[in-house]
């Protein structure tokens, strides 16, 4: 994207390590994994954490757990590595640290191997492995090494599937899971449909903060309800090693795609018809009016946006123009949304955005720059004459379905107004 700049076009990312940085030195405020890891599972009850890694790991780690104890009797612990271990490793030392926990309290022990450890080869799954044989806590293993990954947004999608390794196989019961935020006037709507008929399913949502043991049912689950990226590789897991069925309702703002998902879900459980659910028309009018208004606008997306490509997507099937995209993850499993871009004819530079700006140049080179065209950017503001979407949640979950479609809807819609050229996300 210049001499300061890089970028790489969409098509050619296959992986994480594909996603060039932007710059050669990320600004302040870019986590590792390891701090929403611990984030994440601050919020469930009854498990305990164990950071491995150097001296500096270790003390970045207490911004996020302030105490050593949590309020349900949960640890989290340091292990620093010593110089000796950094050569040989620290299996010996490790195993006494869970031993060490489990006289503590702790039943179930989530290991965070930072980037030295994942360096020098050490097996830290194996040693969790072993470390279940003739003992009563569990301890699982998850690699957030930094060196890995791009940001922080692996922390949440390795925490949700290092807590399966707690579950355990039991019988099929009328039990949905929705996984992810449910609790808008949509997902109410959705909760009352999943309660009408025979079946009479129970339903259990987990979200942000959750009983360790109210997780583990999971595996008796009939089918599960994504509503949120970060647990989707989670469903997968749980599909292939459970047998249970899931449906991401995630998986696209289209009103087609929306209504696909929801006629999953009652094949699935045999319900009665799909219900009008309130948001749907005005989704249809807003989609319409929005269509004919920015029909080949061009927008940069600079956001941390989980479901990005999901996202894009989106707005080209109504036309618009991706000029420049910052991807934090990319997996194999999102290989069918890029490919549904690629199909829109959009092709666009696409980097992890480490500093907040870009150069004149780099405009130019994404396209962004071309006369007569309507120009927005998703993320911070970059001039008066460029209309903003300020990047936030209110279009992620809890909103779902329909609804979520709508909130979106109504912030582009805003962004051609006369009277409000700045709308905030």
């Amino acid at each position: 994207m210049s001499q300061q700049h890089k970028a790489c076009r969409l098509s050619e990312i296959e992986s994480n390590q594909g996603i060039p940085f932007s710059h050669a030195a990320p600004t302040v405020g870019h986590h590792c994994p390891m701090h929403t890891a611990l984030a994440t599972l601050q919020g469930v009850s009854r498990v305990s954490t164990l950071v491995v890694g150097m001296p500096e790991c270790g003390f970045y780690s207490r911004y996020v757990m302030g105490t050593p104890k949590g309020p349900n009797g949960e640890l989290h612990y340091m292990y620093v590595l010593d110089a000796n271990e950094v050569v040989f490793g620290c299996r010996e030392g490790l195993q006494k640290a869970l031993e060490e926990m489990e006289r503590d309290g702790a039943d179930a022990i989530a290991v965070i191997m930072t980037c030295v450890p994942a360096l020098i080869g050490e097996d830290i799954q194996e040693i969790t492995e072993s470390f279940g044989a003739g003992h009563r806590a569990r301890a699982v293993a998850m690699d957030l090494a930094h060196y890995k990954r791009n940001g922080y947004e692996a922390g949440y999608y390795e925490s949700y599937l290092a807590l399966a390794e707690f579950c355990e196989a039991s019988k099929k019961e009328n039990v949905i899971f929705l996984l992810g935020g449910a609790q808008s006037q949509e997902g109410r709507e959705l909760c009352g449909w999943l309660q009408t008929g025979s079946a009479s399913y129970d339903i259990v949502t987990i979200e942000d903060v959750f009983e360790l043991s109210q997780f583990t049912k999971i595996s008796s689950s009939c089918l599960n309800i994504v509503t949120n990226i970060h647990f989707l590789p989670l469903a997968n897991r749980l599909e292939a090693t459970y047998d249970i069925p899931y449906v991401f309702l995630g998986e696209s703002y289209g009103r087609g795609g929306i209504q696909e998902a929801y006629k999953e879900i009652g094949t699935s459980l045999l319900l009665r018809e799909t219900p009008a659910f309130s948001h749907r028309q005005e989704a249809a009018k807003l989609e319409a009016r929005v269509r004919e208004r920015l029909e080949g606008s061009r927008f940069l997306l600079t956001a941390n946006i989980p479901d990005a490509l999901i996202l894009t997507e989106y707005l080209c099937s109504l036309s618009m123009i991706p000029c420049f995209l910052h991807l934090e993850e990319y997996q194999q499993w999102m290989k069918e949304w890029k490919n549904k871009i690629l199909s829109h004819g959009s092709n666009p530079l696409t980097a992890f955005l480490v500093e907040d700006g870009m150069t004149e140049d780099g405009f130019k080179e994404a396209g962004f720059e071309k006369p007569g065209s309507y120009r927005f950017v998703i993320g911070k503001e970059l001039g008066e004459e460029i209309g903003c979407l300020k990047a936030g949640r209110s279009f992620l979950p809890p909103l779902i379905g329909y609804e979520r479609t709508v909130a979106l809807l109504k912030l582009l819609d805003g962004l051609i107004r006369k009277e409000n050229t700045y709308a905030a996300l």
